[in-house]
């Protein structure tokens, strides 16, 4: 038996959940020491969906079940495959990709599904910094629809890929506000986050970020900001996905693992 941890760290000011305006930057910063405590107790501070994380469909769904009443099964020892669709930075994986990925794919009944862009390899995130966020490759519209197909008529529930943002943020928030440098992103709760989302719309949030609400209105939970999605040597694997347990999250942070048999 193989593990393979496909999670992004958490480290200060990590690019994924330090870009976009409703981002909180995740910090760690000390309460006590060993030195002169005799045991260390760390403060964090971070966007409830920051790094590696688990979207749901209870997002963009009043009354639909949030992180904390996920059922286990649902996210535990998933019997899963692996397909490509190959990206560079900026890019869209279109339906066609979508298509040749899953070509040949052993793709089964009730299958979680892990799509491999080649983004989250070699560490990219330290060498990027904020750019392994701003310019990640993304699930354009079109994808997301035919992915919600292939899924779909399998049975399938649950997705994860290694872009680092499934949606794009392209017409309002990346050149408004996450395409500035990181010294003038005061970031939320500071007025100015959150003076610029009073105006940013449903409307603007939708035409921004259009696969994720493909994929919740679909009800199908995926994840974004995986990594080492390289590591995995087989195309059938068992995938556990676990979210922080946050009492009515709409989408938490987790830990994503490949277990290979």
């Amino acid at each position: 038996m193989r593990m393979i941890d496909l999670t992004l760290p958490l480290y200060d000011f990590m690019p994924v959940g330090n870009v976009w305006a409703w981002d909180v930057p995740f910090q760690a910063r000390p309460i006590t020491t060993a030195e002169r405590n005799g045991y260390e107790l760390t403060m964090v501070t971070m966007h409830s969906e920051a790094g590696t994380r688990l979207m749901i469909r209870a997002m963009t769904h009043e009354g639909a079940a949030t992180v904390d009443q996920l059922p286990l099964e649902s996210l535990v020892a998933r019997e899963a495959v692996v397909v490509d669709a190959p990206c560079g930075a900026g890019d869209g994986v279109s339906p066609e990709q979508i298509d040749r990925a899953f070509e040949g794919a052993d793709f089964r009944e009730g299958d979680a599904v892990v799509i491999r862009t080649g983004w989250g390899e070699d560490e990219r995130w330290k060498t990027l910094g904020d750019d392994y966020a701003r310019r990640t490759p993304f699930i354009t519209k079109e994808g997301a629809e035919r992915l919600v197909e292939h899924m779909s008529a399998k049975g399938s529930d649950l997705v994860g890929s290694d872009v680092a943002y499934w949606g794009q943020g392209h017409k309002y928030q990346l050149p408004e506000w996450a395409s500035r440098p990181a010294w003038e992103r005061n970031p939320f709760p500071s007025m100015e986050a959150q003076r610029y989302l009073a105006g940013y719309t449903k409307e603007k949030a939708l035409e921004d970020f259009q696969s994720p609400a493909v994929m919740t209105g679909a009800n199908i939970n995926f994840v974004g900001a995986m990594c080492n999605l390289g590591a995995i040597r087989a195309r059938r694997f068992k995938l556990t996905i676990l979210p922080l347990k946050i009492q009515g999250a709409r989408g938490a942070t987790c830990r994503a693992i490949a277990v290979e048999e």
